[in-house]
């Protein structure tokens, strides 16, 4: 029997490579003659720089830049290709985690983002890979395109650095002092989402009140991006309305195509491509794959997603794992498990979390080896 095991994180609990290595366990126990393939994923956002140094091998770069409040942090760079692509995670800069207990999306920056491109650009690399989501901003990337030499002037021609809460104040975009080598890098956004800028489902209605933002925080920053879209029109030349995938990550979609040229792909169709996934189905017999949450948004590009349009494909069953279950209809497993069977909050499991992950992946190995022992 072949099993394929690709699992993304479990946010705030267990990471890909934790849960993959946890659910193959259980499988070698129960199955100790099947081919277990252990094949970690992340669909753009948190751990997305370690899945493809663990697929692709490579290394990391440690650095130093600053956080979404301006604070030092050590981040680390991935690097794949034989030097030639860099992993760029903007959560290692700009993530949820760093605002716990002080979350507000009109206060926060993704300059520590571009000092990472910055520390890849100057290793020499062709291109970078913009690992986008879980992030606590809603400034477009502005904060990045400045520490890359993007000046956002005022009414006065004085420079300044937008947040989410301050993008009004941006008068006119200056690019003329991007460095070449910055120029000269192929820019890819890897992201969960097709939301466009703004509107109902764009960065700030539909993504800032997780962050923090209130009733009439999410309108500023609605009106905020909207200004900006009209600034970056005019100025660089670039009409952002229509672009699919534009309100990742507040709005760095949509930031990191206009100030760095990128291109905005489906993160874990890019993630499978490249750690050989569809090749590792063939004569496959099942495949286990998992997230902190399965319900009617996994369905929208989240890693699980991609993981069963791409196995279905080649009709190979699979079984969906999750920290917890709502909706899944619209999924298309054959099978879905919640690793949380009563009512709880998420203190309650966080300390538990690898436990009832245990717990599920024994049931789910012994029932796969029922199944083997009476064919």
């Amino acid at each position: 029997m072949k099993i394929i095991v690709a699992t993304d994180s479990f946010k705030g609990t267990i990471s890909a490579s934790e849960a993959t290595e946890i659910i193959a366990d259980a499988l070698s126990e129960k199955l100790p003659t099947s081919k277990i393939i252990k094949m970690p994923i992340a669909d753009g956002g948190e751990g997305s720089t370690d899945c493809f140094v663990d697929a692709l091998g490579g290394g990391y770069v440690v650095t130093t830049v600053k956080n979404c409040f301006f604070e030092d942090v050590q981040v680390k760079i991935g690097i794949v290709d034989a030097g030639e692509t860099a992993i760029v995670e903007m959560a290692q800069a700009a993530g949820l985690h760093f605002a716990e207990g002080r979350k507000n999306p009109l206060l926060t920056t993704t300059y520590g983002v571009g000092q990472m491109i910055s520390v890849a650009a100057g290793l020499g690399v062709k291109r970078i890979l913009l690992c986008l989501g879980g992030s606590a901003t809603n400034d477009l990337g502005c904060g990045a395109a400045a520490a890359l030499g993007v000046r956002f002037l005022d009414a006065n021609g004085e420079d300044t650095l937008p947040l989410g809460g301050t993008l009004d104040e941006v008068a006119s975009i200056d690019m003329l002092c991007v460095p070449d080598n910055i120029r000269d890098i192929e820019f890819i956004c890897l992201c969960d989402v097709k939301s466009t800028l703004t509107g109902d489902s764009g960065a700030a209605r539909m993504f800032a009140p997780q962050k923090g933002a209130s009733t009439k925080a999410v309108e500023l920053l609605e009106a905020n991006a909207i200004h900006m879209q009209e600034i970056i029109k005019r100025d660089v030349g670039i009409d952002l309305s229509t672009l699919e995938g534009g309100g990742a990550a507040g709005g760095f979609g949509a930031g990191a195509v206009a100030f760095l040229g990128a291109t905005i792909r489906g993160g874990i169709d890019e993630i499978l491509s490249r750690i050989g996934f569809e090749n590792a189905l063939e004569d496959a017999d099942a495949v286990i794959t998992g997230e902190g949450r399965a319900d009617e948004q996994s369905s929208k590009g989240k890693a699980v997603s991609g993981v069963i349009t791409v196995a279905k494909k080649h009709e190979v069953p699979v079984i969906v794992v999750a920290g917890s279950a709502g909706n899944t209809d619209a999924l298309g497993a054959d099978a879905v498990f919640s690793t949380v069977t009563d009512f709880c909050t998420f203190e309650d499991v966080r300390d538990s979390a690898k436990d009832n992950l245990r717990r599920i992946a024994k049931s789910i190995a012994t029932a796969l080896s029922i199944g083997t022992n009476k064919v």
